[in-house]
């Protein structure tokens, strides 16, 4: 099998803009996006998590996860507290605001989850959820290479 053929890439992105047009469609009603619910979501499932913690988590840069946290803030679904011991530490909980919204959240993601593997067995989507691990940490990995040898040859 020739992998050069094979279309990851693709099918991941498609998979992944048609989760946002879904959560996008079950939050329609609600003041909140598809843009938002990854981090509402982590940090409910992660009370206290840092910033930099939900940046590493959805592999996403901090400016990115700084406007975000900062709309759920905003919408008073978040509250933001700075860590006594390091200043520079924020830690974000959920505020009882969003609780119906991440009851929505939930749902949508189980209704989702149902709908990807429909007519699959148990054990393809162990094996799926396997192979999809695999290929985001050959993805961390082949990145991190690829900047080291970015960073290498600036400083020659």
């Amino acid at each position: 099998m020739e992998k050069k053929n094979l279309r990851y890439s693709i099918n991941a992105s498609a998979i992944s803009r048609y989760a946002n047009r879904n959560f996008d469609l079950c939050l329609r009603h609600l003041p909140i996006s598809s843009g938002q619910q990854f981090f509402l979501l982590r940090i409910y499932e992660n009370p206290g998590i840092p910033l930099n913690g939900l940046a590493q988590m959805g592999f996403f840069d901090k400016g990115t996860v700084s406007r975000g946290v900062q709309k759920l803030e905003e919408a008073g679904y978040i509250t933001v507290i700075t860590d006594e011991n390091d200043r520079r530490c924020r830690k974000l909980f959920v505020t009882p605001a969003a609780a119906p919204i991440i009851e929505t959240l939930l749902n949508a993601r189980e209704e989702w989850n149902c709908a990807l593997t429909e007519g699959m067995t148990d054990e393809e989507c162990l094996l799926i959820n396997k192979l999809m691990k695999q290929m985001v940490q050959n993805a961390q990995t082949y990145i991190a290479k690829k900047e080291e040898e970015v960073t290498c040859s600036k400083e020659h």
